[in-house]
């Protein structure tokens, strides 16, 4: 039975407006955002709470050294589940909100690895604990029937993307979304009715808090102060830049890892802030470099994730492209999208809607996908 066929086997599709919970924790290991939505899987939506919780020190040190030495995969696995059980239940009753009227959970889980040219992609975290802890059915497992299918398994926010304009009037078209987590990713948008492309394109935060880390301490750069005062190394940048996967067309998608070592490779030799500084400029470098694909200048450019904080990224991204940069702000909620673009996938899930195309993914026809968990009573 294929998994679009076994949903609908399974769950009453036919329901309008379903209630869902979007769960997001993101390779920049800073903790899971969780964002209710009301949505028919399509074009209706309607953006509720939203709430970040913060990976405790001891949980964090746990994962980085899960992701190193890959040891004790279970108890790992069940650590992670546990905490985004307890955050679940945490957002649930502070926000009053009735267990029974929530109708699925999208559970990204905690990337460790992605390389879709080996047919591999792993998010820690156990979707069946996850729905016996909370008794809600879950969708976990997002990406790997895509790389089955010959896609990439990333990135998936392409769709949300564009429901979201959808809801907006006045938006001036082609249109790109830049969501700078621990990896950056883009959602180029031609026309309102148009399938959007949607991939990586390099680093995001990731790098930048590893350096803040480790030489001052920090978990990341608040508001991007020690970046401001370094040296950007342009010549580091360039070789960077000159990487073969740069010069990939989409659709593609990239392991964090990988990117690291390139990164790393690179600015070792630099001191700390021209370090900071060099990885915050190369954000905004790289964005034009992956807008050399499309022929069509973009007129709208939103920025979302932990990036649209940092004032150092986003002076670079200013000086190239001042004139098209439009706010979240004025209508969502940029720190909650990604763990709403999950609630809208188990939704489309939930109804046997696809999610992944091949403009965005390179899959070879359009599909749905995730693994449906029930409560065990």
């Amino acid at each position: 039975m294929k998994t679009r066929d076994k949903y609908s086997y399974f769950i009453n599709s036919n329901k309008s407006i379903i209630n869902a919970i979007g769960l997001m924790s993101g390779t920049s290991l800073d903790g899971v955002d969780i964002a209710l939505i009301k949505t028919n899987g399509n074009d209706k939506i309607f953006l509720s709470h939203s709430r970040t919780y913060t990976f405790n020190r001891v949980l964090m040190a746990k994962i980085k050294k899960f992701i190193f030495n890959r040891q004790d995969i279970k108890n790992m696995n069940l650590l992670l589940t546990k905490f985004h059980a307890d955050s679940l239940k945490s957002f649930i009753n502070k926000f009053n909100i009735n267990y029974t009227e929530i109708d699925i959970i999208g559970f990204h889980g905690q990337t460790i690895f992605h390389n879709p040219d080996q047919g591999w992609t792993w998010q820690l975290g156990d979707g069946q604990y996850l729905s016996s802890l909370v008794k809600i059915p879950v969708i976990s497992n997002f990406r790997y029937r895509d790389i089955c299918l010959g896609g990439q398994g990333a990135p998936l926010v392409g769709i949300w993307h564009k429901a979201l304009l959808n809801n907006v009037s006045n938006i001036k078209y082609p249109c790109v979304f830049l969501n700078i987590g621990g990896v950056s990713n883009i959602t180029y948008i031609e026309n309102k009715d148009a399938i959007p492309y949607s991939f990586d394109i390099g680093i995001g935060n990731g790098p930048l808090d590893l350096v803040m880390q480790k030489f001052y301490n920090k978990s990341f750069d608040a508001s991007g102060k020690i970046s401001l005062n370094g040296n950007i190394n342009y010549k580091a940048i360039d070789n960077i830049l000159d990487d073969p996967w740069f010069k990939l067309a989409p659709p593609k998608s990239i392991d964090k890892n990988y990117l690291n070592k390139l990164l790393f490779l690179n600015i070792d030799h630099l001191n700390p802030e021209d370090k900071a500084a060099s990885v915050s400029r190369l954000i905004s470098l790289q964005l034009k470099k992956s807008l050399i694909f499309f022929s069509v200048k973009p007129k709208s450019l939103f920025i979302s994730g932990g990036g649209v904080k940092n004032l150092a990224i986003i002076k670079g991204i200013s000086e190239e492209y001042n004139d098209i940069l439009r706010s979240l702000e004025n209508n969502w909620n940029a720190d909650a999208m990604e763990a709403q673009a999950f609630a809208y996938l188990s939704a489309r899930s939930f109804k046997s809607l696809p999610y992944t195309f091949n403009k965005i993914t390179g899959v070879n026809s359009e599909a749905s996908g995730g693994v449906l968990n029930f409560p065990k009573i």
